[in-house]
């Protein structure tokens, strides 16, 4: 099995600069290691990486990010959360806020220009406020993970066998434009998620690692686009007495969480719906407000003629991939528990044989 990190030179680059201001600036030997016995089964890290002094050493399996913010910060958690030796981020650039979340939630990383956080004792480091010499430019994602290619993917992933069908009914299930799916298609095939086997058609295949990549970009990539608007209610469990499809709607995030499985506390209630919804806010008293703890998304898939993930469906969720990634792109920790038992049971099943 070939480490992931090796096909990635700007990952590589990355690594690199960091690991050498992590020896600049703690006069510790930090060297990249490349151990395939290490290497997790259907989910590879970036890299190994080794930390010694004092006549010891540390190993850390690292996820490489170009950036971290708190969008993403959730998803990149749970990717680190799953390697069974400790996980470490390497990115450019950690901001003050960033490091002290991160150190908060004793999650380990090293930047680009010597800021750090690692809590393996006797080893304690933790260095913030360091800033680059130049502001770091965030790169543009491939086409098939920006917005409309977010949306294909979802459809793809959430309706096993849907990449066989003619590109019209993709186009109306996935709710995007025709012209979209060819390029989208072109990038799955280009980077291995999509096998095209001539007369017995197209295959979806490595659906984990496409399934966590997915979840990575949405929060960032898709999520703000669909943001219709926040608002308050008066009492924080007010959804309970809501019959949602009367709305045309979806639960998500956290109340959907709730119904799942119901060891959470909703603090946030998330909705999945489309235009107009003005009913919605008269009957149940929601008030416009920035800060509000309800958010209403736009739906942005239509599953109705297809046969799909009906469990939750038939509870008024959104489909469990888009639960995991709501939980996940709150950043808090409690969420991101609920978000790693959620993907344990109703999506580990969805991948099958990958």
């Amino acid at each position: 099995m070939m480490n992931k990190m090796t096909n990635n030179r700007k990952d590589i680059q990355i690594l690199r600069h960091a690991l050498q201001a992590f020896e600049k600036t703690t006069n510790l030997t930090a060297e990249v290691e490349f151990a395939e016995t290490r290497v997790v089964p259907d989910r590879t890290a970036d890299a190994m990486v080794r930390i010694a002094g004092w006549d010891m050493e540390w190993h850390f399996m690292v996820e490489i990010k170009n950036n971290v913010t708190p969008a993403n910060m959730g998803a990149i958690i749970n990717q680190l959360q799953t390697y069974p030796e400790k996980g470490l981020i390497a990115t450019t650039y950690m901001t003050p806020q960033m490091a002290q979340r991160l150190k908060d939630m004793d999650i380990p990383f090293i930047d680009t220009v010597g800021n750090a956080y690692i809590n393996e004792p006797p080893l304690f480091v933790f260095i913030k406020g360091n800033k680059p010499a130049e502001p770091v430019r965030r790169e543009r994602p491939t086409r098939a993970f920006q917005p409309t290619g977010l949306q294909l993917i979802f459809a793809l992933l959430c309706n096993p066998g849907l990449e066989n069908t003619p590109y019209r009914q993709i186009a109306e299930v996935a709710d995007v434009a025709l012209g979209t799916i060819g390029w989208v298609v072109y990038d799955l095939k280009r980077m291995n998620y999509l096998v095209d086997m001539g007369k017995r058609g197209r295959r979806l295949v490595r659906k984990k690692e496409l399934m966590n990549r997915w979840t990575a970009a949405y929060p960032e990539q898709l999520r703000p686009r669909l943001l219709l608007g926040r608002y308050r209610a008066d009492r924080q469990d007010w959804w309970k007495d809501v019959r949602i499809n009367d709305y045309k709607g979806l639960w998500g995030g956290e109340v959907a969480a709730a119904q799942l499985m119901r060891h959470l506390k909703p603090e946030v209630t998330t909705i999945y719906t489309k235009p107009p919804f003005g009913k919605l806010l008269l009957k149940h008293k929601l008030k416009k407000d920035p800060t509000g703890n309800v958010e209403i998304l736009k739906l942005f898939w239509d599953f109705n003629n297809v046969d799909t993930y009906q469990d939750t469906f038939n509870k008024n969720l959104v489909h469990p991939l888009l639960i995991f990634a709501d939980l996940l792109a709150t950043g808090n920790p409690r969420n991101i528990e609920m978000a790693e038992i959620l993907y344990d049971r109703h999506l580990t099943p969805l991948i099958g044989q990958d």
